[in-house]
């Protein structure tokens, strides 16, 4: 593990901001403004943190290569931090309503091990709690740091506990406040006990630096104001990313902190961090070709025909539509813990134990054998607890993770198909008649729910192939071009193992070993990468998607498996497979696949 120059432990946050009557929606946090800073001035950052599953995009972003490093987040229930702050004509903020979240949760405990030799540790503000704040440095010298110490404070600390603050100042090597709080808490000067720097900040007027028995004054750039938001944490973030490299903190944290004023939270920074963070993955090209060669030898015939339980029968009346709804149903088949993959889902049917998408197929199946009009629209629509009953298990029980999307998307489907008056034999007549059949059906799907939210169109995609496959041919595949990559969790489980897809970010991989959740960024990353792999594997075997498709599905369930220890041995792959056997596929919760 690359140990960072300085570590930033606080969250960030998701703010409400308005400046001159204007609202606006921006990331910020003293902590994740700090970070963000420091990096822009170059230094190696780490981010100790506590936060949600999945954070949002404008976050996710920043971290990976180049950017900063996530390898001290920790995973809590809960919701980030987040303030409404509202700027008068003055500049002068009032913190309209604040929400700790997750951070009060933070302690020293979880700092990565290694983090403990890193040079310097600023500790933002925790919960708008000095205590807290306190604590943790308490907490970091019993782990044995030995390093320096960082910390800021803010107006509501300093009016709500001042004799901590001080407290925290005398414990700290750099310590960062405005004005307006250092006449509260030091108005003659840090006190002699401190032997380490105090920046305090004063808007335009610049920053005066106490240190060495003296202090001396910096005028700031000239800057046009967008919105106030984090411009003393852009300073600190950048003094510091500039110190710990040895070179002019004060300049670095006067032009990172102009580069913030120009926009809103902590945008500008995110924007250039977000620019610098290296691929995560990438397309090991030796290896797709190797494997492809496999392909072209013993994927041929592997596509399904999806027919016969717990697929319908051939010539059900009612195959389409059970088809079409099952498959909008694919998605989601894993359990977790709030923060880690803990199974795949397992449903009793009939009598019979059923792994994932297996049990919805016999549960849509033996549905509509059970009730011919169990998928009408007007009924799936309107009966709010329609898929709870198809995909009850014979204990009463709905086994899908995920169960509220799956509503959701159900009763959406079904009001689409009742203002469209769809009716599949007839669309399915008319979509045949096109110059590309395939291409049709891809494009009627992207436009209904729980097939339309996917970029990359898995479940559209498994359609078309599912009615192609089908003896009676429902699809007419002259254009099987246009069926584009099948992206699901075998197949990416199965480019990342292989080794078609090689993980660059190294802390990215371990938490895949780990089987941890990953960000939108990150998982969108891997299967773009994912995506790409397959279509190179269609490609170069000249095997159909179908044909690939089925080949990656069949080993993910028997050999490459889950749950159990890859049977490599029992693989023809073996000499074309990187044999990555500890990774695994994303853990993100999505209605995709």
């Amino acid at each position: 593990m690359l140990v960072p120059d300085l570590v930033v432990v606080g969250c960030p946050s998701v703010d409400r901001i308005v400046v001159g009557g204007r609202p606006r929606e921006a990331v910020g946090g003293a902590a994740w403004i700090t970070a963000l800073a420091a990096r822009v001035a170059g230094a190696r950052v780490g981010l100790a943190a506590t936060a949600p599953s999945s954070l949002p995009r404008s976050i996710a972003r920043c971290f990976g290569p180049g950017g900063v490093d996530r390898a001290g987040l920790v995973v809590a229930p809960g919701e980030l931090p987040s303030f409404h702050i509202v700027y008068d004509g003055r500049q002068e903020a009032t913190y309209v309503a604040a929400r700790a979240g997750v951070e009060e949760q933070l302690r020293a405990a979880d700092l990565p091990e290694a983090w403990l030799s890193a040079k310097l540790v600023h500790v933002a503000s925790l919960g708008g709690r000095t205590g807290l704040q306190l604590r943790y440095v308490r907490e970091l010298r019993a782990r044995g740091y030995r390093g320096m110490v960082s910390a800021g404070t803010y107006s509501g600390a300093i009016d709500s506990d001042l004799e901590r603050v001080g407290e925290l100042l005398l414990a700290t090597d750099f310590f960062f406040l405005n004005r307006a709080e250092a006449e509260a808490l030091i108005p003659e000067g840090p006190p002699r006990t401190h032997r380490g720097v105090v920046c305090v900040t004063a808007g335009a007027a610049g920053v005066l630096v106490h240190g060495g028995g003296g202090a001396q004054a910096f005028a700031a750039p000239a800057t046009d104001v967008v919105d106030p938001t984090g411009a003393g944490d852009s300073f600190c973030g950048g003094f510091l990313g500039a110190t710990v490299r040895g070179l002019d903190g004060v300049a670095a944290g006067l032009g990172i902190a102009a580069l913030t004023l120009g926009g809103w939270g902590g945008e500008p920074l995110s924007e250039r961090v977000a620019a610098d963070v290296e691929p995560r993955v990438e397309l090991d090209l030796d290896r797709i070709a190797g494997v492809s060669g496999h392909l072209a030898d013993h994927a041929g015939g592997a596509a399904f025909d999806f027919c016969g339980f717990p697929f319908p029968d051939r010539d059900d009346p009612l195959a389409l539509p059970t088809l079409a709804a099952a498959t909008l149903h694919q998605f989601g088949f894993w359990t977790d813990d709030g923060g880690r993959w803990t199974g795949p889902m397992y449903g009793e049917g009939g009598g019979r134990r059923w792994k994932g998408s297996d049990f919805v197929w016999q549960a849509f199946s033996r549905a509509v054998a059970t009730d011919p009009g169990v998928l009408e629209p007007a009924r799936m629509a309107d009966e709010l607890d329609l898929v709870d009953r198809i995909c009850a298990a014979d204990d009463g029980s709905c086994p899908l993770p995920d169960l509220d999307s799956h509503r959701a998307l159900h009763r959406a489907y079904g009001r689409e198909l009742l203002e469209r008056g769809l009716d599949w034999e007839q669309t399915l007549a008319e979509l045949n008649g096109a110059p590309a059949p395939v291409a049709a059906l891809l494009e009627l799907l992207s436009e209904l729910p729980g097939y339309r939210e996917d970029p990359l169109a898995k479940k559209a995609n498994l359609l078309a192939v599912i009615l192609a496959g089908r003896p009676e041919r429902f699809l007419d595949a002259r254009d099987p071009e246009s069926v584009r990559p099948i992206v699901d969790y075998h197949l990416m489980r199965g480019c990342l193992r292989t080794g078609c897809v090689r993980v660059v970010d190294a802390e990215l991989a371990g938490r895949l070993e780990a089987r941890v959740w990953v960000d939108v960024v990150e998982e969108e990353a891997i299967r773009g990468a994912c995506f790409d792999a397959i279509g190179e594997l269609v490609r170069r075997s000249g095997r159909s998607m179908a044909e690939v498709d089925a080949f990656f599905f069949a080993r993910g369930r028997s050999l490459c498996l889950e749950t159990e220890p890859p049977r490599c041995e029992e693989c023809g792959l073996r000499p074309d497979c990187g044999r990555h056997t500890g990774l695994f596929q994303p853990v993100f919760r999505t209605t995709c696949y």
